[in-house]
């Protein structure tokens, strides 16, 4: 372990800031902190610290963990933040890091006939061998660009070397305690463990805190509601048996275990009961009732069954009476086709009695012929006006319509007539 606390100690004091070293440092000596009390420890606030650690965890540095808590007076528990350092994902880290940077100071290997060996010293271009072939002067390989001789270089364009022992020699205090850390055993480090080995946090008088309580998160966590501890079952039983069915032990079990839920699960009296006749409506009754109950049952179904045939011999005989009729009524036969041919006749007579034909007057057209019902508008129209008294007025009205119908009964061949009659009808009184 104290292989792993001096290589972390060196990485972050080679690559991180003055702020990240303390809170390191805290947490090796601590094993385990709370956010308010590392925070209390760097004389900061906890906005400031959770920026600073959440850095550190992404570099797995250390680790974050979560748990509810109580305080006194509160009965609604808090979510509080702890940070500890676990060991192996910190040294796996470091590991991977160191592996990626040599990998990038290396760079990516260069096929030898895309590597660029020939240099021009006067316009700095660079040449592979493939492309300075066909430009052979007097001292060598010519430039295309400015014609002048090319300088060979094969090691210039080689990635590694200087980079590589400058990395080497920089990281020489890690690549020496990687094998040795290696070769001895990292004990694995969760929060339980690093809680057990943490170490209190001293504060004054003047920044004192709450006492809390860790809320339990396991399986003997208390349950909101009371009766609902165990609510998985506590052990499973499987009985084989060569019977078909269940056997007659098992019957009985299960019907004592209906029975035990069917109390369980009854209703009060002030429920069950009807407080008019007293009749019970609940599930759970006594094999007395139930018996009663059933013979009820039965009579009621019976009494049913009495009335449904008496109200289908019912309307049997209903329909068998109609049946008779209507055979003495087809054998009675119907009425002869001569009555009622007269009794035709009569309704078309009547008809046209109804409705008799007027006799059109010598003027053929019907502009110029007044109706009955003008004349007789006119007429009373014509006396209204002249101010009579209602019993003359009677008395003309009925002479007028008189005259009118004997010259409807008239010859309608007698033009003197027709001439005196429409004098009359247009006589002034």
């Amino acid at each position: 372990m104290d292989l792993a606390v001096t290589l972390i100690k060196s990485v972050l004091r080679a690559f991180y800031p003055t702020r990240d070293i303390l809170v390191m440092d805290a947490l090796i000596l601590h094993e385990a902190l709370r956010d308010d009390d590392l925070a209390y420890l760097m004389a900061i606030n906890t906005k400031d610290l959770h920026k600073i650690c959440g850095k550190l965890r992404e570099d797995r540095f250390l680790t974050v963990h979560t748990r509810s808590e109580l305080r006194d007076g509160n009965p609604r528990p808090s979510n509080r933040t702890w940070y500890y350092i676990n060991y192996r994902h910190t040294i796996d880290a470091i590991k991977w890091r160191v592996y990626t940077i040599d990998k990038e100071v290396q760079g990516a290997p260069v096929p030898a006939n895309e590597k660029k060996e020939y240099f021009c010293s006067f316009c700095k271009a660079e040449w592979t061998a493939m492309e300075v072939l066909d430009s052979v002067g007097p001292n060598g390989f010519l430039c295309h660009r400015c014609h002048h001789t090319l300088t060979f270089e094969a090691d210039r364009t080689s990635t590694g070397h200087e980079q590589s022992t400058r990395l080497n020699d920089q990281f020489k205090f890690i690549s020496e305690l990687l094998p040795k850390i290696d070769a001895v055993h990292i004990p694995e480090c969760d929060f339980d463990r690093a809680l057990a080995k943490a170490r209190p946090v001293v504060r004054d008088a003047t920044h004192q805190r709450a006492a809390t309580i860790a809320v339990e998160s396991g399986p003997n966590r208390p349950m909101a509601v009371k009766g609902l501890t165990n609510t998985g079952p506590q052990s499973i039983a499987v009985n084989i048996s060569t019977s078909d069915g269940p056997s007659a032990a098992e019957k009985e079990a299960e019907k004592a275990r209906k029975e035990k839920i069917a109390q369980q699960n009854a209703l009060p009296s002030w429920m069950s009961n009807s407080t008019v006749t007293g009749e019970s409506f609940s599930g759970t009754l006594s094999d007395g009732l139930i018996s009663l109950k059933q013979d009820d049952e039965s009579n009621t179904a019976s009494k049913g069954k009495k009335v449904d045939a008496n109200t289908s011999a019912k309307i049997d005989d209903i329909f068998e009476k109609l049946k008779a009729e209507q055979a003495a009524e087809m054998a009675k036969g119907v009425m002869p086709g001569g009555n009622d041919e007269d009794f035709d006749s009569e309704e078309e007579d009547g008809d046209e009695d109804e409705f008799e034909d007027v006799p059109a007057t010598g003027n053929t057209s019907s502009l110029g012929t007044p109706s009955t019902a003008a004349v007789k508008r006119e007429v009373s129209t014509i006396l209204s006006r002249d101010g009579d008294s209602a019993d003359e007025r009677a008395a003309k009205k009925v002479k007028v319509e008189q005259e009118i119908k004997k010259e409807s009964e008239g010859p309608e061949g007698d033009d003197d007539t027709g001439d005196e009659d429409e004098d009359m009808e247009f006589e002034d009184i």
